[in-house]
């Protein structure tokens, strides 16, 4: 294809008529406080956000959602084309960070590429287990680091909230 031929002059067509609906999308996400789309998983966020019907909480400390509850989250996702370890935690997870992980329930979003497939809701005591074990391996050392929550766990133990079953949708309030 040679520069601004009729074959590139379609392709920038199409890049400008699919970046219009990415300017759509970046229009919502500013209304949920997310201001780049494109940093920090931020399309994804939204779409969370949306199918949870939570609101970001902004900053990058402390946790990452309220419900309409008001019930402060913290959200993880996994892309399984990219990253089969699992849910990414904290990089210098220690015993005040566990403590503040027992406070909150947790999403789990699992991804393949940028298609959602699958999100999963975990109160506290449903991680217990996951603490109890990184509580056990830092009898030995100061902090751990970036321990994952497999995604076998999270499927085995959480609850299932998306796909959304239209005929009993579940609220992730409801299993706070």
């Amino acid at each position: 294809m040679a520069f601004y031929d009729k074959k590139h002059k379609k392709q920038i067509e199409q890049i400008d008529r699919l970046w219009d609906s990415l300017n759509d999308l970046s229009d919502l996400a500013k209304r949920y406080g997310i201001d780049d789309i494109f940093q920090d998983n931020g399309a994804k966020v939204l779409q969370q956000l949306i199918y949870l019907n939570m609101d970001i909480i902004p900053g990058r400390e402390g946790n990452d959602a309220v419900s309409e509850s008001g019930t402060e989250w913290e959200m993880k996702s996994i892309n399984l084309e990219t990253s089969a370890s699992g849910f990414s935690t904290n990089h210098h997870t220690n015993h005040d960070i566990i403590a503040k992980y027992r406070k909150v329930p947790w999403t789990f979003s699992i991804y393949y590429g940028i298609k959602l497939s699958e999100i999963y809701v975990m109160t506290p005591n449903m991680l217990e287990p996951i603490y109890q074990h990184w509580e056990k391996k830092l009898e030995t050392m100061t902090h751990l680091n970036n321990p994952k929550i497999p995604v076998k766990f999270v499927r085995e133990n959480g609850i299932k909230v998306y796909p959304i079953n239209k005929d009993r949708p579940i609220n992730p309030d409801s299993v706070c």
